[in-house]
């Protein structure tokens, strides 16, 4: 198991909502900390430490399949689906600890420069530990949680 791919969190009371489940917030910020950890090469910090460049979020997607409830523990994994000069595409799942799954995501983030405030070029040695991280993560996650169409289909 590749640790980075994964993260653990549980759903404690203060993540649920009126609803007897963890809210759709949650949700969101649990796999945006799971992609954390899995792109934490792409953050950048200048010599005294201070962060220069990371990933912001352009696009965020979350299919639920079942309810997460209180006390359930919950295991996240986080892939790379794809990836170019500026953006990185993941796909991810959470699933309860009995291998339940509850959810899945999918999110584009792009290289954020903090000084010029601009999206600019990953650098060449992110670029290549990304692409090395899209190479091994290649087969390994379900092509359905990437990309698919939300609507609702109308009968003309």
């Amino acid at each position: 198991m590749d640790a980075t791919r994964k993260f653990a969190t549980m759903v404690t009371d203060d993540l649920i909502d009126g609803y007897g489940h963890m809210n759709m917030v949650h949700y969101l910020a649990a796999f945006s900390k799971a992609a954390d950890l899995r792109l934490d090469a792409s953050i950048r910090l200048s010599p005294d430490g201070s962060m220069t460049s990371g990933l912001v979020t352009a696009e965020a997607r979350v299919a639920y399949k079942k309810e997460a409830m209180r006390g359930d523990n919950l295991l996240l994994t986080t892939w790379i689906a794809d990836l170019d000069e500026k953006r990185v595409h993941v796909a991810q799942t959470m699933v309860r600890g009995d291998g339940t799954l509850l959810s899945t995501a999918e999110q584009l983030f792009l290289n954020f420069n903090l000084l010029s405030r601009r999206v600019e070029p990953f650098l060449p040695d992110v670029l290549a530990e990304l692409g090395r991280g899209v190479e091994a993560d290649s087969g390994k996650f379900d092509p359905g949680i990437v990309s698919r169409r939300m609507g609702i289909s109308r009968i003309v």
